[in-house]
């Protein structure tokens, strides 16, 4: 007869504070790798209860190498999620048995539970889960993307909102500010010789004779093109506090939200109402035109999935008509002016 499996409802232990204990443990990989260690036992099933990790000898040399700090991480969300105390690593070794409390008993089992699935949402469940799993395991291995977007699945941050901008935003700013225009040309997106209209592009720009301040490289939503040159939306135009506001309501424009890597904006529409409609007078005021022939790299067309992150990472780099090097916020102020004048 097949065991039953364990009940997370029943176990009085919340899914939750198992993913936010991960997420406070960004800044520890060594605890981080405890833990995915302990996964993979139980996945290949070397272990039957959480108790039998203390037992395993590379877990014992993980333990056994963490500083001061990484061990009160340790104690502080492991241990609470039923994982041994460090002491009784080392009772193992003297062969010391160590009994857990009924309380430990069921935490055991639902972080057993956890450890097994690997994942809150199933991908029957939500579509975007699917896709999300589906690109993770398509970026390069621990790219940047790949690394936000990992970070975001233990969180459960999966179906794209206000809350997956605010989180992605959140994210380049602690571990992104070194991530440059450089490293979004290499690992970006995917490169192309031309381009579809209603999705995000980034490449160098060099106009030939400038006319006004430009951005070098440009993140922008293709809307409109000719044979000469191309329309949009470059999101580097305002400050990011705007860009989360704009890109929140432009999900509401979109041709269909599996986010697959063919999700794309309803341009023919969204041309139309940025026109007039105040929620996205900056979309308005940041609406540029660019020529084919200034493009300096090809093109890097930036997945739906990494749209948030792609925004909120700083690969802007703007200069003036005399190709003098422009501060940011010179830049992101123009167009508050423009955006409060209406002009």
């Amino acid at each position: 007869m097949k065991e039953k499996q364990p009940s997370i409802g029943k176990s009085g232990l919340k899914e939750k504070k198992i993913f936010a204990a991960m997420s406070k443990l960004q800044k520890y990989p060594q605890v981080r790798e405890i833990f995915k260690e302990s996964a993979m036992l139980f996945r290949t099933k070397k272990i039957k209860n959480i108790r039998d990790i203390s037992k395993n000898k590379k877990i014992r040399t993980l333990v056994k190498d963490l500083n001061s700090n990484e061990k009160k991480m340790y104690k502080k969300h492991l241990k609470s999620l039923g994982f041994p105390s460090l002491s009784d690593f080392g009772l193992v070794i003297k062969n010391t048995r160590v009994t857990l409390g009924r309380r430990s008993e069921k935490i055991e089992k639902a972080t057993h539970k956890i450890l097994e699935r690997a994942q809150f949402f199933s991908e029957s469940e939500s579509p975007i889960l699917k896709t999300l799993n589906q690109h993770i395991k398509f970026l390069g291995n621990e790219s940047f993307f790949q690394k936000a977007h990992k970070a975001a699945k233990i969180q459960s941050i999966v179906e794209r909102s206000e809350k997956s901008i605010e989180f992605y935003q959140e994210y380049a700013i602690e571990y992104g500010m070194n991530f440059d225009f450089r490293d979004m040309l290499r690992e970006g997106g995917i490169k192309r010789s031309n381009f579809l209209l209603g999705r995000m592009y980034f490449y160098k720009y060099i106009p030939e004779k400038p006319s006004s301040n430009f951005d070098k490289y440009p993140l922008i939503f293709i809307l409109s093109k000719t044979d000469e040159y191309f329309e949009g939306i470059n999101f580097h135009q305002m400050m990011p506090k705007h860009r989360v506001e704009l890109l929140e309501n432009m999900f509401n424009y979109l041709n269909k939200q599996d986010y697959t890597k063919n999700t794309r904006i309803l341009f023919n529409s969204f041309n139309k109402i940025i026109k007039g409609n105040r929620k996205f007078r900056y979309a308005k005021f940041s609406y540029r035109r660019y020529r084919f022939d200034s493009i300096h790299s090809k093109m890097i067309e930036v997945h739906p999935l990494d749209w948030e992150i792609a925004m909120s990472v700083p690969t802007e780099k703007f200069y003036s008509i005399n190709n003098r090097r422009l501060p940011n916020n010179v830049v992101w102020k123009q167009t508050d002016i423009r955006v409060k004048r209406n002009k």
